[in-house]
């Protein structure tokens, strides 16, 4: 598949039987916990770090009021970036909330990740409700990755009259500036909690 074709095909969204995104709600304040566990192991994710490319992950949760028209209650967006750092053979894992650390494994990085979310998100009125998640996993494949280097020696190398030195270096810029301008490739992940009422 081209690879202007396979950027802008959309992903398919999973549910939460087979993604890694589970949600669950406390019963006794009506939260929402989120585990992300497993998110970064996978080998799509695995790849892009490895490569020197950052993975970015948007999460989503919505709290929803049911009723015969369902209405949005709250929002909240959390964000997070991990880097892999080759020459420390390290994972740097930042998040909006202020997390800045070093994980010496991708599985350590993985668990700090996913013990740093917190939902600030809870019923006030009586009623019953649920809660909407979305998870968005911004990365490139390696499958992917080679195509576009491909792609722009193709339609670069022509006009290049450089040493192979400082072609490199270049392609290696351009490469990171095109991979920004088209947009990575998307993961996108979807959980939902049953409905469950709030009386207090």
């Amino acid at each position: 598949m081209p690879l202007l074709l396979l950027l802008a095909t959309p992903r398919p969204l999973h549910a939460q039987g087979d993604a890694p995104l589970r949600m669950t709600v406390g019963s006794s304040d009506g939260t929402a916990q989120a585990d992300l566990a497993g998110i970064l192991l996978g080998p799509r994710i695995r790849g892009s770090l490895q490569t020197g490319l950052p993975v970015r992950l948007l999460f989503v949760t919505e709290l929803w009021r049911d009723r015969f028209f369902d209405a949005q209650v709250s929002r909240y967006e959390w964000r997070a970036t991990i880097r892999h750092d080759p020459l420390a053979d390290s994972y740097r894992v930042e998040t909006t909330e202020g997390l800045i650390a070093q994980a010496a494994s991708l599985e350590e990085a993985d668990g700090l990740l996913s013990r740093s979310v917190r939902i600030p998100l809870a019923p006030v009125d009586p009623g019953r409700y649920y809660y909407l998640a979305r998870l968005e996993v911004e990365t490139l494949a390696l499958s992917d990755l080679e195509e576009l280097e491909r792609w722009l020696q193709g339609d670069l190398a022509p006009s290049m009259d450089l040493d192979a030195e400082v072609g490199s270096a270049l392609g290696r810029g351009l490469r990171r500036i095109f991979v920004r301008i088209l947009g990575l490739p998307i993961q996108r992940f979807q959980a939902r909690t049953p409905a469950f009422d709030w009386d207090r």
